[in-house]
């Protein structure tokens, strides 16, 4: 008598904490790279977005050091007669010297070198200025400079950018892979601890959808908690290379850091549930077909 009641007692899946550990940690594992993943690959499409807004909107124009006096207030006139052209800012030559520090480092620069005068152009949205003319004012009006083309360097962010974004596409597809694949395995395997179970289960009458319900709500729930730890986890290594990267000025001149919005936010708390939902839908389709062609002939 107590025999049977101990038996009835237990619940219908025995917690085996040994035997779901490595799964456990391989479903962290792989939640932690997909999260990782999407931040970095929405970081990037940020900062993309921003450097190819901002030389949309803007032209960098080097005036080369001459012995003409007022030549930037001049080559000011000349562009702001461009009805593309918003605003124009003459830099002062502290900006052309620390655009060299990249380069020359914290060596002392000659109090004698003569350094090119920067102008910030700002254009209105969507519209360019015609190179052709304002190189030709300058020229008629001595005026020796240069006119960087933003175009060129929108198209150099765009192809890293791209590549990015499919090696984002496709290390998430084979996380995927990963995770069907495992659950797939766990599984198997769990049919064949849970053999005793399933042919109890066929006896009383128990359809096959009701016994791949069980299977696959108890590794959903797994995959849940594994994917929340190895998306928090990602979450937190994610903030910490942002502040390393907004406390390090020389690799944040040539790195955005990893800022985190809203966005961010939400990618973390989707990665746990696309996880769950695949480990089941997996786990579902594994223990469906095991049955109609083991059990269930």
């Amino acid at each position: 008598m107590t025999d049977s009641i101990t038996t009835q007692e237990q619940p219908l899946f025995p917690r085996r904490k040994k035997d779901d550990r490595p799964l456990f940690i391989v479903f962290v594992i792989l939640s932690f790279l997909a999260t990782l993943t999407l931040l970095a690959s929405a970081s990037a499409n940020r900062a993309a977005a921003d450097w190819h807004t901002d030389l949309a909107s803007s032209v960098t124009v080097q005036i080369k050091p001459n012995d003409k006096p007022g030549a930037a207030a001049l080559a000011r006139d000349i562009l702001l007669q461009s009805s593309a052209v918003t605003a124009v800012t003459i830099l002062p030559v502290e900006r052309s010297k620390e655009l060299l520090k990249p380069w020359l480092g914290g060596a002392a620069l000659p109090k004698d070198l003569p350094l090119p005068i920067l102008l910030d152009v700002r254009l209105h949205a969507g519209q360019a200025i015609d190179n052709q003319q304002i190189s030709a004012a300058f020229l008629a009006a001595n005026i020796r400079a240069d006119i960087d083309d933003p175009q060129k360097w929108a198209k150099e962010i765009k192809r890293p950018t791209n590549a990015a974004q499919a090696l984002s596409v496709t290390a998430l597809v084979l996380i995927i892979t990963a995770c069907i694949t495992a659950a797939v395995f766990a599984t198997r395997a769990a049919i064949t601890g849970q053999r005793r179970l399933i042919d109890v289960l066929h006896q009383v009458g128990a359809p096959p959808s009701y016994t791949a319900r069980l299977f696959s709500a108890n590794f959903a729930l797994t995959g849940l908690k594994a994917g929340g730890l190895g998306a928090g986890t990602a979450l937190l290594v994610s903030g910490l290379i942002g502040m390393m990267f907004a406390s390090s000025s020389g690799v944040s001149f040539f790195l955005p850091g990893l800022h985190l919005t809203l966005t961010d936010i939400y990618l973390v708390i989707a990665v746990p549930i696309l996880l769950a939902i695949i480990i089941a839908f997996a786990s579902w389709r594994t223990i469906i077909k095991t049955l109609y062609e083991e059990i269930y002939p």
